[in-house]
């Protein structure tokens, strides 16, 4: 994890004043820039779609959307402090991090959501924006201002958050949050895990929520049930994608998640791994189908795997493993027969 940095100041203050001239920002001219933004409004009159800045620099324009934040804590107003991010150098961007932490840290509970959401969706999201939002974030912020991060850290890559994961597992009044992130490691549209060290690291936490918990034991000792349907093989010379055909695929019991590389398993076989859930297929690219009878609610899945397993995929009742954790349950088969599960209650 990043070395410890102090903790930010509160957004509008002396010393958060201090640091913005450190930028190279006059809070000054970002008062002045704010006041004609507002022209005579309240900030909850003020639609940050109808905002634009003409020639203004870009220090003073994040400057003036995190304080507009700090009034009329929005979406909104944080996705076009994230467009300033995308485009800013190493050192306004990490001076729009540490205005998230002080969002985190000072609050009040408004900004805080909007931060956390803010956060999930622009920046944990994309991972080369997590493999440097998250860390820095995690360096600023004291634990107990961690449940937030560790909630949103659902699709914040693996590699990134494990460091920040552990040493929360060491901290018992952050196991309700951690848990709330490796569910969305899971469970999270665009989550990411690795299941077997998820598993090991559940097995040190309590997590004391009964359906946070279930959701837990679910995702890391049973697989993915799903109904195949058709194969789809492709034969176009346009075809991206050599080695993998479709499958018409639904899930058939238990809580939906997606784990990039689930391993598809028929009667204790593995045939192929799932690469892409819900596969944007053009029809025009010349393929073949193995036809079996129609399946409702199904959509199109990319499987990596030889030719020849797709009539053994197709029409089939399927488990989908997360790689390596069918290994990690069989080797913690407890006398009885039932998969081990320790964690407290």
């Amino acid at each position: 994890m990043s070395s410890r940095r102090s903790t930010p100041p509160k957004i509008g203050g002396f010393e958060w004043d201090r640091e913005l001239a450190a930028l190279g920002v006059d809070r000054a001219v970002v008062d002045e820039e704010l006041g004609w933004v507002l022209d005579g409004r309240s900030t909850a009159e003020v639609d940050p779609h109808s905002v634009y800045f003409d020639s203004v620099p870009a220090g003073v324009v994040a400057a003036t959307w995190v304080l507009l934040h700090q009034e009329q804590p929005s979406y909104g107003t944080l996705m076009y402090l994230q467009f300033v991010w995308s485009d800013a150098d190493e050192y306004l961007r990490a001076w729009i991090v540490r205005q998230f932490a002080a969002m985190l840290v000072h609050g009040p509970p408004p900004v805080a959501e909007s931060a956390e959401y803010g956060l999930w969706v622009d920046y944990f999201e994309t991972p080369s924006d997590a493999r440097e939002v998250f860390p820095s974030l995690a360096g600023q912020l004291p634990h107990s201002h961690w449940p937030r991060l560790l909630s949103a850290a659902g699709p914040v890559p693996w590699t990134v958050k494990r460091t920040v994961f552990t040493e929360a597992a060491e901290v018992p009044a952050l196991h309700a949050a951690l848990a709330k992130g490796i569910a969305g490691s899971f469970y999270d549209v665009y989550g990411n895990v690795d299941a077997v060290e998820a598993a090991r690291l559940l097995e040190s936490i309590r997590v004391a929520d009964d359906d946070l918990r279930s959701a837990l034991t679910e995702a890391t000792t049973q697989p993915l049930l799903l109904r195949s349907g058709a194969a789809i093989l492709v034969d176009d010379p346009a075809w991206e994608h050599p080695g993998s055909f479709l499958l018409e695929a639904t899930v058939s019991a238990g809580r939906q998640r997606w784990v990039p590389g689930s391993e598809l398993v028929v009667d204790g076989t593995v045939y192929g791994k799932l690469r892409h859930w819900d596969f944007p297929f053009d029809e025009s690219l010349a393929h073949r189908v193995v036809p079996v009878p129609p399946l409702h609610g199904d959509c199109l899945h990319r499987v990596e795997a030889p030719p020849e397993h797709a009539q053994v995929l197709a029409n089939r009742d399927l488990e989908a493993w997360p790689s390596g954790l069918r290994e990690h349950v069989m080797r913690n088969i407890d006398v009885d027969g039932d998969a081990e599960d320790t964690r407290q209650k």
